[in-house]
């Protein structure tokens, strides 16, 4: 079994492109279902983007240099809070992709709202403060040609035949603007960021209550303390509550 594992680990992120320089980050959320914000960060990279995604793609790396330059300038030296952030983006597999998994936004809670009009971009919400701030790609900076190719694969315009053959031309051109283009350039070279001073966000598609962030700014116990604490590392996760405690909860008191 753990060859069986080993032989698929990393085959869905090229290795010229593993070895390369790109963007991470770094995210917070809260501890459990119910559970205050837990302050340990999580690095996120392109393994993790990738695999909830399910490729590599051009798409997923102008996402990951749109919201690299968006967090550069909007939040310096700060992870991106999940339980704290709305984020507006196109409805594209890629840019909503990336959004999510980095932002924590989620249609169903209304914290994901979609807007085509937006583009290779995005705009984000710190939900506490109110602050707002947009991200685009810069106009030009992705090949036309590869766009337009895009578009046509789209539409029932070309036959099947045709489609096969265009689509690994197709294939080959996103990844060499990849390689030549978008990894010699740095995410503030060409995604512009700005703060906003209002939003008019498009309507939600449906809105859930959301329950693991309702308690994200309660305190840290006094009392009650376990390995998963972010400034403590017992040596079990077993470590039992103390019995006042217990007797508390087993009452429902």
């Amino acid at each position: 079994m753990a060859e069986q594992v080993e032989q698929r680990v990393d085959w869905y992120v090229p290795k010229w492109l593993s070895s390369a320089e790109l963007p991470f980050f770094e995210v917070i959320d809260t501890r459990s279902a119910q559970g205050r914000l837990d302050l340990r960060s999580k690095i996120v990279t392109i393994r993790d983007l990738v695999l909830f995604h399910g490729h590599a793609c051009d798409g997923l790396l102008r996402g990951m240099w749109a919201m690299r330059a968006l967090a550069d300038f909007a939040l310096p030296d700060q992870p991106f809070d999940r339980s704290d952030l709305m984020v507006v983006s196109k409805n594209s597999p890629c840019l909503g992709d990336i959004a999510v998994y980095l932002t924590g936004g989620r249609a169903r809670f209304g914290t994901h709202r979609l807007d085509n009009d937006l583009g290779v971009g995005f705009q984000l919400v710190k939900i506490s403060t109110g602050e707002i701030w947009e991200v685009r790609e810069e106009a030009g900076f992705f090949s036309p040609q590869i766009a337009r190719w895009e578009a046509k694969l789209l539409t029932d315009e070309i036959s099947l035949e045709e489609k096969a053959e265009i689509l690994a031309v197709h294939e080959a051109a996103q990844w060499d603007w990849v390689r030549q283009v978008l990894l010699a350039s740095r995410p503030q070279d060409h995604y512009v960021v700005k703060r906003l001073d209002s939003l008019e966000l498009p309507p939600p598609l449906h809105i859930a209550p959301r329950t693991d962030t309702v308690n994200r700014a309660i305190e840290a116990p006094k009392e009650v303390a376990t390995r998963y604490e972010p400034d403590l590392d017992q040596e079990s996760p077993l470590t039992p509550t103390s019995s006042l405690w217990n007797e508390r909860y087993l009452s429902g008191n």
